[in-house]
């Protein structure tokens, strides 16, 4: 019985191979709610796409909680959702456990669009009532979907079960090259497959699947470690010393060159909100978001945003320190979207300040602010989750070259990036080092997933833990709620509690922290997956 979504069929109804697919669903939870059973056994073109793009439904609506994990679990961001004891703060304070719901519901989510692709694939490939061209985009979307999802698995618990059948042995580990092998070749299939254009960023194309193998070959020819390295420095303090395979970094620079036909937006903010989700200059694969105002949808909007302009109520996300924004240069214009410190609230007439010793700032990327009033500035949860965009794949480029020691040929695409942020040559590099790199991918990149990942290829996930000494509210004048800070302002319970967080992160950095924990089953279950990772 093949799983078709109500919404997807609807969507399709008249929809050509190349069109725009778009979803929704109620709650992260329910994954059968918008669902039907159909036991046909001849599919016809609707069938097929519907059937490829429930592997991607997972991406649509159930990426939410990425952001707990590789944005929370670094130290610049943490999370005071709900008490210190619930799974948000959890992460933020490095306690993991296999039970947490942020690597639950991660792990269900990536597997069962995995499942579904396997599905598709096969359903898709023995069907006769399906057209060629309709057959063999749909299979190339389920590839990609299936990539996707093995991308993410495979960066947050190293050698899981590979599998690419619906009888698939989803118990036993594989090694992280054999996983890395079928993502490329999944993607590779993907790029054949896929259409060479579209009118909409939502809808995959051979540019998304060429940048999303420039983002694979760039991780992979940075040697993942593997579970036996992991083993060897679980206790450790002091992170590995990097290695790297030249020929996937030249993987790397050569996908990244096959994508053609997408530029900057020359306006950083124009990125970003509500009116500029189609606008598919700079954004190469977007995923539809069909949120309701509170609990579906887009939770990069939700968690970062939560409770809008009420200074003293704990947004679910958080910057951990006001020094990012204070240390940015204020000439660049990525530095007042990527962070809000002050914003005018239409409905109180007033100048609402994120700012010490109140709060701290709040991320900017996902507040639509053209909006009319905090109502809707902050309850756009059907945002469009951006996936990729152009200035990645630059900077895969640019990062691959320098490790292939062709920095000057890295030059052109970091400045193309300065270029944009600055309106100008003024600030443009005549050279470029790997710290240029990774300062680039800062300050580009902020709360949008990509932190964690770039720190565990870098490796430098227990330096950037032992960087939260450095932070303001580290210090023990922070300590508890009521006294006088160093900044000689009273320490309320939010100071407070970032400075318990600051010290956890610190306390807590162990090499076992380049993986996590093998979680339970939904339902609490051993999934019986061995060995669990090292330190859990």
């Amino acid at each position: 019985m093949e799983k078709i979504n109500k919404t997807l069929v609807g969507a399709l109804v008249a929809l050509s191979v190349s069109g725009v697919v778009t979803t929704s669903c109620s709650s992260d939870n329910n994954d059968d709610a918008n669902t039907i059973n159909t036991g046909v056994e001849t599919i016809n073109d609707e069938q097929a796409l519907a059937l490829a793009d429930n592997a991607l439904f997972e991406y649509y609506h159930k990426a939410f909680g990425l952001s707990f994990i590789v944005e929370t679990f670094t130290s610049k961001t943490h999370s005071f959702e709900g008490p210190e004891s619930a799974d948000g703060p959890l992460i933020s304070r490095h306690e993991l456990t296999p039970t947490n719901v942020y690597f639950v519901n991660r792990w269900y989510n990536k597997n069962s669009a995995i499942a579904n692709a396997n599905e598709a694939i096969e359903k898709i490939s023995a069907a006769t009532g399906v057209s060629q061209q309709t057959k063999q985009v749909a299979i190339a979307r389920a590839k990609l979907a299936r990539a996707l999802a093995y991308h993410v698995l495979v960066r947050l618990w190293g050698e899981v079960p590979l599998y690419t059948t619906t009888d698939g042995d989803t118990k036993t580990r594989a090694s992280i090259d054999k996983i890395y092998e079928q993502i490329v070749a999944d993607l590779e299939d993907a790029a054949n497959g896929l259409p060479a254009t579209s009118n909409l960023p939502s809808v995959p194309t051979k540019a998304a699947a060429y940048g999303l193998l420039s983002r694979v070959y760039l991780d992979w020819g940075s040697n993942p470690l593997t579970f036996e390295q992991v083993k060897d420095i679980e206790n450790s303090t002091t992170d590995p010393t990097p290695s790297y395979t030249n020929s996937r970094l030249e993987k790397a620079v050569e996908y990244a060159n096959k994508v053609t036909g997408y530029s900057l937006n020359s306006d950083f903010a124009s990125i970003w909100g509500k009116d500029n989700e189609a606008v598919k200059d700079e954004k190469i694969l977007t995923f539809v978001h069909d949120g309701d105002a509170v609990g579906t949808g887009n939770h990069q909007v939700h968690c970062s945003w939560t409770f809008g302009f009420n200074v003293e109520q704990e947004n679910h996300l958080s910057p951990a320190q006001d020094s990012f924004l204070a240390a940015w240069d204020k000439n660049d214009t990525r530095r007042d979207v990527s962070y809000i410190d002050s914003l005018y609230d239409t409905d109180g007439d007033s100048i609402a300040l994120f700012r010490a010793p109140i709060t701290l700032p709040r991320y900017g990327k996902f507040v639509d602010r053209g909006s009319e009033g905090p109502g809707e500035c902050y309850k756009l949860n059907d945002l469009d989750r951006i996936e990729l965009r152009y200035a990645e794949v630059l900077l895969n480029k640019a990062e691959a070259l320098v490790l292939l020691g062709r920095a000057n040929e890295a030059v052109d695409p970091i400045n193309q990036l300065r270029k944009r942020a600055y309106g100008n040559d003024s600030h443009n590099l005549s050279t470029v080092t790997l710290d240029d790199v990774k300062r680039e991918w800062g300050l580009e990149f902020v709360y949008e997933q990509k932190e964690w990942f770039n720190l565990a290829r870098w490796k430098e996930v227990i330096k950037d833990l032992e960087s939260v000494k450095d932070n303001e509210y580290f210090d023990d004048s922070y300590a508890n709620a009521g006294s006088i800070g160093r900044n000689g302002k009273v320490v309320n319970e939010f100071f407070a509690k970032t400075y318990k967080h600051l010290h956890a992160k610190y306390e807590n950095r162990q090499g076992k922290y380049y993986r996590f924990p093998i979680p339970v089953g939904k339902s609490g279950e051993d999934l019986g997956i061995k060995p669990q990772n090292p330190g859990y």
